[in-house]
């Protein structure tokens, strides 16, 4: 179904065409809002409104750091839309309240509250549709409605209404890190035994008294929506930032009370009343610049930022300690229960690091890197190989910073002892930069290829920025020859041997490593074609043998030779090639060929991923 045509010119936003109403009406209003909010305010101050007013959350990433979790302080988040829809369903009573024929009949506040429906919903779609706003407005919306038929909304069921109505509309929503952490946050509230209403003037407490008991409550709060949220917020975003507790506590209030009033105030009165902007634009202004200067300053608090990602066992016992934390009734409780919280994740801590640096075994784990290469290698006296990198040749994702660091990370390896840079083409060194940023790497193989033939390139840079950093580069003329041993494997280099050929480009220039374990052998060929492949094949076929082939050049027709596979025999043959690449790799006529070789194909493409694990004796391959 077509939902609208928009055109897209360079360095513009998208322009509309044609979408049905009301789609159209919100798309113009939003724009209208954005470009008055751009022409009346600062920068700054400018995304700072278009994050509170219409959910552009682009702004609040640039703004605030989100790593310190204050991110959703200047979010569109169901907080904001109830107490702005609140604000204005309240405003809505005191007008109808000073039209006394209409106020002598009826209970205008259940009118004003029939009226806030509408308003719920409306302010959800202009405000961008995140889910987290929808499942706010639906519980507003749900809300007003039971007013306005004279019942007495209960916080609990009509939570959990809005959250069942909007996972059943859009499930794909249901899953999606902001609605859940949306809805974790909402029920740790609702359930929180302090109950729903703090302090007020009838309560029989002293001014002062009224006032701790408000901020007991609101850090309450503040530290139950932690707690419920910590298990996501580790799993998806690798930290709780402990500071995050106090910034709810300082900023939230700020921001949900006096920020976002004085921006929709603006967002309001810009569009329609220009000559009157600049006096909600003053306000606006000073206060978020305060605002920016004290999420600046709690971003630069690291306590809890940047941990390692959780494994299965650790993000279970994290949840299971949060869990009970909420059900403990003493403070003998929850220490007893921090400390039983704390030795379990110690221990499943322990257990990842020995599972994830194996000893006795060769575990070799082909990454999925786009069009492009990339392995690990765990050698079985625990050092760690990486031969190729990956790269984004043509713009895109880097896939050293968002896939070989991540995984090392989870790993919980810091350092990379051999790094093994097949030939100097971007889609195999590419990645290389942020993992020699991130992680110490001791020696790089390179066939020198790059340094002889282009020393101001792309690739010779990266190699001139590792020895800066103290890692060795070591070439063919000192890899070619004997096996380098690592615990009971041997690494072999079969070419090119004793140097690169000048007369071949760097595809057939690329390293070839032999990677033996006891009975079984893998064969990393790099982006070798035919040349390289007859010259392999004539110098010495048998030592091409191998279990496990790392096919050449991703899957190219140009590879993969029949003599070439005739010597090697794989009984695998993993391809790393990119989801829909434009090369159309692997070609069907080297699958075939491998087919007839006796290989079972295994396509990162298809699969993201394989590992392949052998103690001498046994070998397995899986996904």
């Amino acid at each position: 179904m077509l939902d609208g045509v928009a055109r897209v010119r360079a360095g513009t936003r998208v322009e509309s065409l044609g979408a049905p109403w009301p789609a159209a009406w919100i798309g113009r209003t939003r724009a209208a809002v954005r470009d008055a909010l751009d022409a009346t305010l600062t920068a700054r101050t400018a995304g700072v409104a278009r994050a509170l007013v219409l959910g552009e959350g682009e702004a609040v990433d640039e703004l605030v750091g989100a790593a310190a979790g204050l991110a959703h302080v200047l979010a569109v988040s169901g907080l904001r839309v109830v107490i702005l829809v609140g604000l204005l369903v309240v405003a809505l009573r005191r007008m109808l309240m000073l039209w006394t024929p209409l106020a002598a009949r009826v209970d205008v506040g259940r009118v004003a509250a029939a009226l806030g429906v509408p308003l719920a919903l409306l302010y959800a779609a202009l405000a961008g549709g995140a889910p987290s706003a929808w499942r706010a407005a639906i519980a507003a919306a749900t809300s007003f409605t039971l007013v306005a038929c004279g019942r007495r909304p209960r916080a609990g069921p009509v939570a959990a209404l809005a959250a069942i109505v909007l996972a059943a509309w859009s499930p794909a929503d249901a899953m999606r890190p902001a609605l859940l952490l949306s809805v974790l946050a909402t029920a740790a509230l609702v359930g929180s035994r302090s109950g729903d209403t703090p302090p007020t003037e009838g309560s029989g407490l002293r001014p002062g008294a009224r006032t701790t008991a408000v901020l007991r409550e609101a850090a309450t709060a503040s530290v139950r929506t932690t707690l419920a949220t910590a298990p996501l917020v580790v799993w998806c975003f690798e930290g709780v930032p402990l500071v995050g507790v106090a910034a709810n506590l300082a900023l939230v209030p700020v921001g949900s009370f006096v920020l976002l009033p004085l921006a929709a105030a603006h967002a309001l009165v810009a569009p329609l009343l220009a000559p009157l902007a600049p006096l909600t634009a003053a306000p606006l202004e000073t206060c978020t610049r305060a605002f920016l200067a004290a999420c600046e300053a709690f971003a630069a608090v690291p306590l809890g930022r940047a941990l390692p990602p959780l494994s299965v066992p650790e993000g279970l016992a994290l949840a299971a300690t949060c869990g009970l934390l909420f059900a403990a009734r003493s403070w003998r409780d929850r220490l007893l229960v921090l400390a039983l919280g704390a030795l379990a994740l110690c221990a499943a801590e322990a257990h990842l690091r020995a599972v994830e640096a194996p000893r006795g075994v060769l575990r070799a784990t082909f990454l999925d890197v786009g069009q492009g290469d990339a392995a690990l290698l765990d050698m079985p006296d625990g050092t760690l190989m990486l031969v190729d990198a990956g790269g984004a040749p043509r713009g895109g994702p880097d896939p050293g910073a968002h896939a070989i660091v991540p995984l090392l990370r989870a790993r919980r390896r810091s350092a990379v002892d051999v790094l093994v840079i097949t030939h100097p083409h971007p889609d195999h060194y590419g990645g290389a930069k942020a993992v020699l940023a991130s992680a110490r790497v001791r020696e790089v193989w390179d066939g020198g290829q790059g340094r002889a033939e282009e020393p101001d390139g792309e690739a010779s840079r990266l190699l001139t920025d590792a020895q800066r950093r103290g890692t060795r580069l070591v070439g063919p003329e000192t890899l070619c020859g004997a096996p380098r041993a690592f615990g009971a494997a041997r690494v072999e280099v079969l070419w090119p041997c004793p140097h690169f050929d000048t007369l071949l480009e760097p595809n057939d220039n690329s390293l070839v490593l032999r990677v033996t374990m006891g009975a079984h052998t893998l064969l990393l060929a790099g982006d070798v074609e035919r040349e390289a492949e007859r010259a392999l094949v004539r110098h010495d076929a048998a030592r091409l043998r191998a279990d496990v082939l790392k096919v050449p050049h991703h899957g190219s027709r140009t590879s993969s030779g029949r003599a070439f596979l005739r010597a090697v025999r794989p009984r695998y043959a993993v391809v790393s090639a990119g989801r829909g690449n434009t090369f159309g790799h692997p070609h069907a006529e080297v699958l075939a060929r491998l087919g007839a070789a006796g290989a079972r194909v295994l396509r990162i493409d298809q699969l993201g991923g394989v590992i392949a694990r052998t103690d001498g004796r046994t070998l397995a391959l899986t996904p």
